[in-house]
C-alpha cells in the first residue's frame, strides 16, 4: 500500500493512523523548536559571558595599553637620540682609534730608528774603546815588559854580586836542599 492508497481509503483506521503520524510529526517540531530555543538561550548565555570577560579584559588592559603607549611616546624620541648619540660616538671612536694608531706606529718606527742610532753609537764607542786598550796595551805594555825585564836582570847582577862567590843567593826563609843528579 502506498501512502495514496492510504490517503483514499475512507476508512477509521487510515485516519487514525494520519493522524498518529502528524501528531509525531508535530511533536518532533516542537521538541527541535524546543531545542532549538534551548540553544538559542545557551548561546546568548555564551555571548553575554564573553562579552562580559571581554569588558573586564578591556577594563584590565586598557590601562596597561594606554601606560605603554605614553611611556613609548615619551621615551621614542630619547631612544632615538640615544641611537644617534651611540652612532656618533662609534664614529668618533673608531676615528680616534686610527689616529692612535697612525700615531703609535709612528712612535714604534722612531723608537726603532733611535734604537738602531743608539746601537750604531754604542757599537762605534765600544770598538773605539777596544782599540784603545789595545794602543794602550801595545804602548804601554811592551815598554813596561821591556823595563820590568832590565829590572829584573839589573836585580839578578846586583844579588849576584851581593852573594859570596857568584853563587845564587838563597831564597830567605827556605832550608838549602842538597843537589843530586843522576
Amino acid at each position: 500500500m502506498s501512502l495514496r492508497g492510504i490517503m483514499t481509503m475512507s476508512d477509521p483506521q487510515s485516519q487514525v493512523i494520519l493522524l498518529v503520524i502528524a501528531g509525531l510529526i508535530a511533536l518532533a517540531l516542537l521538541v527541535q523548536a524546543f531545542v532549538l530555543l534551548a540553544i538559542f538561550f545557551g548561546l546568548r548565555k555564551a555571548a553575554a559571558s564573553t562579552q562580559k570577560q571581554l569588558e573586564e579584559m578591556r577594563s584590565s588592559v586598557m590601562p596597561f595599553y594606554k601606560d605603554a603607549r605614553e611611556m613609548f611616546v615619551r621615551v621614542a624620541p630619547r631612544i632615538e637620540q640615544t641611537t644617534t648619540d651611540l652612532a656618533e660616538l662609534a664614529h668618533t671612536l673608531r676615528t680616534q682609534s686610527d689616529d692612535v694608531k697612525s700615531v703609535t706606529s709612528g712612535i714604534i718606527e722612531s723608537t726603532r730608528r733611535q734604537a738602531a742610532r743608539i746601537d750604531h753609537v754604542a757599537t762605534t764607542v765600544l770598538d773605539a774603546a777596544d782599540r784603545a786598550v789595545a794602543f794602550t796595551t801595545e804602548s804601554v805594555a811592551r815598554p813596561m815588559r821591556q823595563i820590568t825585564g832590565v829590572l829584573a836582570a839589573a836585580k839578578a847582577v846586583v844579588d849576584v854580586l851581593r852573594s859570596h862567590n857568584g853563587a845564587q843567593p838563597r831564597p830567605a826563609g827556605k832550608p838549602r836542599e842538597p843537589q843530586t843528579f843522576v
